[in-house]
């Protein structure tokens, strides 16, 4: 009785502070001094005006979360998230800095969705004008016992050190700041250099290794009067950040995108970012970015779609540009007896397919091959390239799929159900498929020039027996008159 007491008096002071909170902080200061609170609408501004912290909801949600954002434009541009995993439901909730020092979120019930505990008693938290929000020792004042620069987010800002463990995690999605896919981190295996991975697993681009000046696979890095770097060795890993010339008046960002890739972001006019600088340049090379039997294409702008014979897994992820986590799925499922055989066709497509997922089989001809994939039911497609590679053999779902039209060397058939086939034109399965379609188009041709000559014939005769019964006509009426021919 007495412990459900007290997790209503809790509860109200929660409210009574998410209520009055006006009276907890000064909006707009950038110090969060003891016992102090955050909630609504309140901010803390930091002292050039340039960073806010504060709650903000993604557009279209009802999720609020503790994040920092450049309090100058109009356009929330978010640089850091606290409680990314664990939103407040409806209603922003309360940001507190305790008088025995704990730092925390809690919803408007009362419920702790983040939390910090210091080994050292704090006195205050600041929000500077680096974007980092520091929380200073109760004993030295100046002395920082935790701050946000050490947990990072999405961003890499100016003056922030990343290295060794710390990791630059993606947005899910636009709505949804969780981490996604896609990482920016230390290489794990000791080299000094950075590696993006997709899943905490597969790499797909590394920065080269530091040589003193510069990570070898980033020219740009020698260039002089734009940007200053430090680096640090010590025993828990290389650190490296940056620093802007004191010439340049801009602000600057790197940031992990929703879809892999690392982009440095620029403010000029204090309105539109642009991004002037992003690895991996070629945007399809990033590992499963459209996810299972999704295709990639990145001319001026990335975007993926699914193969024929298949849809989008989730069609609000792919509104949201949340590929890699959904991908496609089949619209018809296989036909697939080990002890019957199946009765599925193949669709050729000009797509490229990972080679490190390809096993090869022994057959002599295409027709062997593709019985081979057939009979084996987890198989989803083969191609029959000889003499170098005669028959690869595919199975299960494939990652990084790319449109490859105009650089692929060799036909790949894509596994699909028979009725797929019937429902999406394609006659027959692709070992019959290009020869049917050449006798047919043959056929066709020489039907159609045929039928252009008799037509022709049929003219010229009709023409020549008028003009023969009009000379008739005309000579046996008057014979005063004599009659030429049009030619």
């Amino acid at each position: 009785m007495e412990k459900g007491r007290n997790g209503i008096v809790f509860a109200l002071t929660v409210l009574i502070i998410f209520h009055h909170c006006e009276e907890c902080t000064a909006d707009g200061e950038d110090t969060l001094s003891l016992g102090a609170s955050l909630g609504g609408n309140q901010t803390l501004i930091s002292n050039s005006v340039t960073f806010a912290l504060g709650f903000f909801s993604p557009n279209g949600t009802s999720n609020w979360y503790i994040g920092i954002w450049y309090a100058k434009l109009a356009q929330k541009t978010i640089v850091w998230v606290a409680n990314r995993e664990t939103p407040a439901k409806k209603r922003p909730g309360v940001f507190k800095l305790s008088t025995q020092g704990g730092l925390g979120l809690f919803d408007a019930e009362g419920t702790s969705l983040w939390s910090v505990n210091m080994s050292n008693k704090a006195s205050r938290a600041v929000i500077l004008d680096s974007g980092n929000f520091v929380v200073l020792s109760g004993g030295n004042k100046s002395e920082i016992v935790w701050q946000s620069f050490d947990h990072p987010f999405d961003t890499w800002l100016p003056g922030m050190k990343i290295g060794g463990k710390k990791k630059l995690v993606c947005w899910k999605n636009s709505l949804d700041p969780a981490p996604g896919l896609f990482s920016h981190q230390m290489d794990p295996s000791g080299i000094r250099q950075f590696v993006m991975r997709w899943n905490n697993s597969v790499q797909y681009y590394d920065s080269g290794a530091w040589d003193g000046k510069r990570f070898t696979h980033i020219p740009e890095m020698s260039l002089k009067g734009s940007f200053l770097y430090s680096v640090e060795n010590t025993t828990s890993g290389f650190y490296i950040s940056f620093a802007l010339s004191p010439a340049l008046k801009v602000l600057t960002r790197f940031v992990v995108q929703k879809y892999g890739v690392f982009q440095l972001y620029a403010l000029f006019d204090n309105t539109t970012w642009s991004v002037t600088w992003s690895q991996p340049r070629d945007q399809c090379s990033v590992y499963n970015i459209c996810g299972a039997y999704g295709s990639c294409t990145s001319k001026n702008v990335l975007s993926c779609s699914c193969i024929e014979g298949f849809v989008p897994r989730d069609n609000r992820s792919w509104s949201l540009q949340d590929w890699s986590s959904t991908g496609c799925i089949r619209q018809i499922p296989l036909n697939c007896d080990t002890r019957n055989g199946s009765s599925d066709g193949f669709l050729v497509s000009s797509v490229t397919l990972p080679d490190n997922q390809a096993s090869s089989y022994p057959a002599s001809t295409k027709k062997d091959c593709e019985k081979a994939c057939l009979h084996n039911c987890s198989c989803t497609a083969f191609t029959f390239n000889p003499p170098s590679e005669p028959c690869q053999i595919w199975s299960g779902d494939f990652p990084s799929m790319r449109n490859s039209s105009s650089q692929s060397n060799s036909d790949i058939f894509i596994r699909l159900a028979a009725s797929a086939l019937v429902k999406f034109d394609h006659q027959r399965p692709s070992s019959k498929r290009k020869t049917t379609v050449s006798i047919v188009g043959a056929v066709l041709g020489v039907v159609a020039a045929l039928a252009i000559a008799l037509c022709i014939y049929s003219f010229f005769m009709w023409r020549r027996n008028r003009l023969r019964s009009m000379q008739m006509g005309a000579d046996s009426s008057n014979s005063f008159l004599r009659m030429f021919s049009y030619r």
